[in-house]
């Protein structure tokens, strides 16, 4: 076996300095792991893409929908769990798109930019990634006492207790999810009341009439819309994810105009922003490595409505182009900058997106165990069932990581 890895690693190397190389997106629960338990095969894939020292020799991503860590913390928890330092650029969180949304890092209102997060310091550490002001679920929930009537205890709380505390308050101008919270009652009434408020709280500007046409609301950003993922490799059922979440949110905004959500913009797989990103990384790692721009990305993953839903619609917009089919996103201009350096252009440069497809995770065969949600979903109800049918369809099936990289290898050898 140790023969066939130095072999075919061997002649990659050599056929990379001649030919265009390639890039590897690597999904992570599923692929690499079931819970903390790694799967079988992992390091000898890693091998095939590595040389002595632990260096990748061939552009490879992490991309995962995850959102309960920052890019540096990620990479240094999978180079403990991987044996080889993994650096923080080659990894993407379902948030790391965010920093290409320059104009919202900036925009100011009553002298304050303000997001909506789960919790003070998990909110920190992300918006790193260019958010200058934050304001959290737990803030209002000090500021807005009598606002969470789902926990029965604040309902005693008089207002004018907090009216000093409430004086940091500005109006909210935007909503960031970056995934599921641990209170999810609180968190649907506080930011319903947000929605409905326009970033007010408790004052309502537009009142709730039955069928009457309501303005656009603040800007939605939505993060990992995944329904369910494994959580451990003892048991096959699946968890709920940030995915429910978002669709609950939206039934009850529903329910109470009669409009859903518009959504400024949804990361994560499958949207194609987040694969745009990746491709990015990707050829900012060829530039790093002295390798030729990018031609074919590889996409390995375990979930038919994440992983390959979103490369083969990424396969799509690298062929024909045009704006994102979840949220009307100007892909174009996010190509020319996407607000990190040394710029680099995808399309056009990028010639294909490929989907591997392995066993190993979410999927399992004539086992129907994700969906989509809105705005996802309203792209899949207007296309036709053969177009359905061909999104869904991965172009490889493989057992595991291992015989994936292989299939990417031999395939690239002798192409």
């Amino acid at each position: 076996m140790n023969n066939i890895h130095r072999f075919i690693q061997k002649r990659f190397y050599l056929r990379t300095r001649h030919a265009h190389p390639f890039g590897i997106v690597l999904d992570i629960d599923g692929v690499l792991f079931k819970g903390r338990n790694m799967l079988p095969r992992v390091k000898e894939a890693f091998s095939l893409i590595t040389d002595k020292k632990g260096n990748f020799v061939v552009p490879t991503v992490f991309l995962t929908n995850g959102t309960n860590s920052t890019e540096k913390l990620k990479a240094a928890q999978l180079s403990e769990q991987l044996g080889f330092k993994i650096p923080a650029d080659h990894v993407l969180m379902s948030h790391s798109p965010l920093r290409m949304f320059t104009d919202l890092h900036d925009k100011q209102s009553t002298g304050q930019r303000v997001r909506i997060l789960r919790d003070f310091t998990y909110s920190q550490k992300v918006f790193r990634v260019g958010f200058k002001k934050v304001t959290t679920i737990d803030h209002l929930v000090k500021w807005f006492p009598h606002l969470d009537c789902t926990d029965f205890s604040r309902k005693i709380v008089d207002p004018k207790e907090t009216e000093a505390a409430r004086k940091r308050f500005r109006p909210i101008e935007a909503i960031v999810m970056l995934g599921e919270p641990l209170k999810w009652e609180t968190s649907l009434q506080l930011m319903l009341d947000c929605v409905l408020t326009y970033g007010k709280m408790d004052t309502m500007i537009f009142p709730l009439v039955a069928g009457g046409r309501r303005p656009d609301h603040i800007p939605i950003v939505a993060c990992n819309v995944d329904l369910v993922w494994m959580a451990d490799i003892a048991s096959q059922l699946p968890r709920i994810g940030h995915g429910v979440f978002i669709h609950i949110l939206d039934t009850l905004y529903e329910k109470l105009t009669g409009q859903h959500l518009q959504f400024r913009a949804t990361l994560g797989k499958p949207t194609e922003v987040s694969y745009l990103h990746a491709a990015h990384r990707i050829q900012r790692q060829a530039r790093a490595m002295k390798l030729d721009d990018v031609k074919y990305l590889y996409v390995i993953g375990d979930n038919p409505m994440s992983d390959v839903l979103g490369a083969r619609l990424f396969d799509r917009y690298l062929r024909h182009g045009g704006v994102g089919r979840f949220d009307h996103l100007d892909l174009e201009a996010f190509d020319v900058n996407d607000g990190e350096k040394p710029r680099v252009r995808t399309r056009n440069v990028v010639e294909r997106c490929i989907s591997i497809l392995v066993e190993t995770g979410v999927h399992q065969e004539h086992v129907h165990m994700n969906g989509v949600v809105k705005p996802i979903s309203a792209l899949i109800d207007n296309l036709s069932k053969g177009e359905q049918l061909l999104l869904n369809q991965p172009n490889f099936v493989e057992y595991d990581l291992h015989a994936a990289i292989r299939t990417i290898l031999r395939r690239e050898c002798y192409r």
